[in-house]
């Protein structure tokens, strides 16, 4: 089960993807029978593969379960208070990994601003870009593969 916050996070990277330019997929197996999942997959007009793993605490960031990070550009999306933990474990163990976290910006309430939702994620460490460490072909195949499982879901709750 998702918590809240992995739900939360996961709405606002969707709402930072271009809907012209950019193509992705949550919860992405990689390979014909991987065993891996990516917890987001984005492939872009550039032609660059993007991976975003969620992390919501401390606990999951030092899970046992494999980080996929094998993009052209890869980020970690966590809550602010996550990265303030384990910043320096971030620039020491994984320097080419990117992360955004979650801010609030100004509505105007009634005589002034109010900043009472976390709307969108900004980048607070540049992902630097590397080459592939998969198949393109491969990644990209997963990706339609578990864009097809979605497309199924969606279709199967649409029609009982």
């Amino acid at each position: 089960m998702k918590t809240q916050t992995t739900k939360d996070l996961e709405r606002l990277l969707e709402k930072k993807f271009n809907d012209r330019n950019d193509f992705f997929v949550f919860e992405c197996t990689y390979g014909w029978y991987g065993k891996e999942i990516v917890d987001c997959v984005m492939y872009n007009c550039q032609r660059e593969i993007h991976c975003f793993e969620i992390k919501q605490s401390v606990q999951d960031f030092h899970s046992k379960n494999a980080l996929s990070f094998f993009g052209n550009k890869n980020y970690f999306v966590m809550p602010y208070e996550l990265y303030e933990k384990i910043k320096n474990e971030l620039y020491n163990e994984y320097p080419n990994v990117g992360v955004y976290v979650p801010i609030k910006t100004p509505t105007y309430g009634e005589n002034n601003y109010v900043y009472d939702v976390y709307d969108q994620l900004l980048c607070i460490k540049q992902a630097r870009k590397q080459e592939l460490k998969a198949d393109k072909e491969v990644i990209l195949s997963s990706m339609l593969r578990s864009m097809q499982r979605d497309l199924n879901r969606k279709s199967r709750f649409e029609y009982e």
